[in-house]
């Protein structure tokens, strides 16, 4: 589904994340791969090409993020980037709750451990990193300033959060992540599961900082 000029959603399947490819050239997180030939189906029948693609982006290290970065490695050679603070779990399935989706981990080549306040730029857009913990250690966000475009893995949702009772989540960080998202001017919220929100998103993130609290 096209979202936004050059941006599509490819929606989860079952407990799959949501995965969004920017320009043909970044994917952001790319669900359980239990659905992966639908996913490429789906990414042709939108008129993209998925062997373009460059970067694959993960916002965090659940294995419903990362469960298809191998897949789409192998088939687009893309570079694997995560934040440094997740990207051991990454690259060993630590703390990834693979046995939760009851699947075998399978890992891939990490190629760049992302800090706060990086850019990642494609043709058309320029996402500022924002690493916002506490759904894990390392979650992590995309903004785009010009285009006030919120790309927010399991860190906001359209109704809610994410939950903090897993290892590595923590409720305070999570609280101080919200309020550091709360600054931002956000027009579109792309979260990691769910529907994506357009208006009224600085509300939510007071609401929920209200409900945290």
């Amino acid at each position: 589904m096209k979202i936004a000029d050059n941006i599509f959603m490819f929606d989860g399947i079952g407990n799959s994340s949501n995965i969004y490819l920017i320009d043909n050239q970044l994917l952001i997180d790319t669900g359980l791969g239990v659905s992966f030939e639908k996913i490429i189906g789906n990414i042709k029948g939108a008129g993209l090409q998925p062997e373009n693609i460059k970067i694959i982006l993960n916002t965090h290290c659940h294995y419903d993020h990362i469960g298809g970065n191998h897949l789409f490695k192998k088939l687009t050679n893309a570079e694997i980037y995560a934040s440094e603070f997740d990207a051991e779990n990454i690259e060993t399935g630590k703390n990834t709750f693979c046995e939760f989706f009851g699947n075998n981990f399978v890992s891939s080549q990490f190629n760049r451990k992302l800090k706060d306040g990086e850019i990642i730029k494609t043709e058309n857009y320029s996402f500022k990193i924002i690493c916002t913990p506490g759904h894990t250690k390392g979650s992590i966000c995309l903004y785009e300033s010009e285009k006030k475009i919120l790309i927010s893995g399991d860190t906001l949702f359209s109704d809610s959060v994410g939950r903090t009772d897993l290892s590595g989540g923590n409720e305070i960080e999570l609280i101080n992540s919200l309020k550091k998202l709360q600054k931002l001017d956000i027009e579109l919220l792309l979260p990691g599961h769910g529907n994506i929100k357009k208006d009224g998103i600085n509300e939510l993130i007071k609401n929920m900082i209200n409900f945290l609290e």
